[in-house]
């Protein structure tokens, strides 16, 4: 059987031996690439560190130091089973135990959509800036609204009442229903999903949010905590995370950290097409972003792709000639993609019948799987039902302009729904 490891997410490991060979050895049995770190230790690198305190040397302790005072972004894990206190280094993952490695992999991931999710918030701005548009700034007195997901936890009725003297709504969906319910009923800032319910292998609600992409674009804030014994079903729910909670402590010890990052997620949301931006920025018959600004922005998704050494896709959808001039159906269309699509994708209408996706942060694979989502969930749709377009995903190469990108994917063949199912 072929090695495919190396498609692993890789780590650089800060360890002497034989620490390191237990560290290197646990990390490759979770899914991780692990490999020693250079010295000095470059902190502007874009892969993750993870710095074993035990046998640190103090020269690279001082150097993780000075790299918080700066204020470098590298995402830094702290591996310490001593229970002492640690350096200061900014926002951190701390293991306090070799067990915990485990469920690092889906925990960086959820760091890394985060990332992402600013940094695209950040750029998309500056793109709106640079064509004359001002993104007004989050109001700070909002009331955003999570919708709690958990099975059987007790956990909800503390939380509701502090986080309601916050400022924030919290609703409990109690079933897989109630929550399709309710998110069609009213718009939630995220989706408070709680990981000890979910403990069961045979749990329908966790099978809904990860096989049926139940939630759809909505953010999941993951509440866990250290000493909880995750199953592949709770460590691929915080794969989906934008946000993890520690859910340890007390109430008054959660509620803030809850608050936090909720609204975190409402204030560098990243902007999204509004009418009220019509005319510079988005396409008048479909809401989403215009030509102009697209061929704009993918320039800085690119820039921000090749530094960070992170996948950036393209995923084209073309309607058939006859749909295509059709306004209800482009309409139609653009509606199902604002509904399947996360904050950090760029959804923008090339031409009639012709929408175009970019993905930052996503491989290929990624973007086949959002075309599938597409594709799935057009078919419920009357006027756009059937297999009356086709897709392409493109993968960024060194070779790419922004141009050449974003033709890439009208040029070629294009899947068809049920070839691709």
């Amino acid at each position: 059987m072929s090695d495919l490891s190396f498609f692993d997410p890789p780590i650089e490991i800060a360890a002497e031996s034989p620490r390191l060979e237990l560290i290197t050895s646990r990390l490759k049995a979770s899914g991780l690439r692990p490999y020693p770190a250079s010295h000095p230790i470059d902190f502007s690198a874009a892969d993750p560190l993870l710095i074993d305190i035990a046998t640190a040397t103090r020269s690279t302790l001082e150097a993780l130091s000075r790299a918080a005072m700066v204020q470098v972004h590298r995402q830094v894990v702290l591996l310490d089973t001593s229970g002492g206190p640690l350096p200061p280094s900014g926002e951190t993952v701390i293991l306090r135990r070799d067990e915990d490695m485990g469920a690092l992999k889906p925990r960086l991931m959820a760091l890394a959509r985060r990332a992402s999710r600013l940094r695209e918030a950040e750029i998309r701005r500056d793109t709106a800036s640079a064509m004359g548009v001002r993104i007004p700034a989050a109001d700070l007195h909002a009331v955003p609204s999570l919708l709690y997901i958990g099975e059987g936890s007790p956990l909800f009725l503390s939380l509701q009442g502090p986080l309601k003297r916050q400022g924030i709504d919290l609703t409990a969906a109690i079933s897989r229903d109630t929550a399709r319910r309710y998110m069609a009923e009213r718009r939630f800032a995220a989706a408070l999903v709680d990981l000890e319910s979910f403990g069961s292998a045979n749990s329908t609600t966790a099978k809904w949010i990860i096989e049926d992409g139940g939630l759809g674009a909505l953010p999941v804030i993951a509440l866990t905590h250290p000493d909880l014994q995750m199953t592949d079903l709770q460590n691929t729910i915080m794969a989906l995370a934008t946000e993890v909670v520690d859910a340890t402590g007390r109430t008054a010890e959660i509620v803030p950290r809850v608050e936090t990052v909720c609204r975190r997620l409402v204030a560098f949301a990243p902007a999204m097409p509004q009418p009220a931006t019509a005319s510079a920025l988005t396409d008048e018959t479909t809401r989403l972003f215009n030509p102009r600004f697209i061929e704009r922005h993918i320039a800085r998704q690119m820039d921000v792709s090749m530094l960070r050494a992170e996948p950036l896709c393209v995923l084209t959808f073309r309607l058939d000639a006859f749909m295509a001039g059709m306004v209800s159906a482009q309409q139609e269309f653009a509606d199902v993609i604002r509904s399947q699509i996360r904050d950090a994708d760029c959804p923008a209408h090339l031409a009639p019948g012709t929408f175009v996706i970019t993905l930052p942060a996503t491989p290929f694979r990624g973007g086949v799987r959002l075309a599938d989502r597409i594709s799935d969930f057009s078919a419920i749709h009357a006027k756009i039902s059937g297999t009356g377009f086709g897709w392409r995903v493109v993968e960024r190469r060194a070779c790419h302009t922004p141009q050449s990108l974003l033709s890439a994917g009208l040029t070629g063949p294009l899947l068809r729904p049920r070839l691709a199912a």
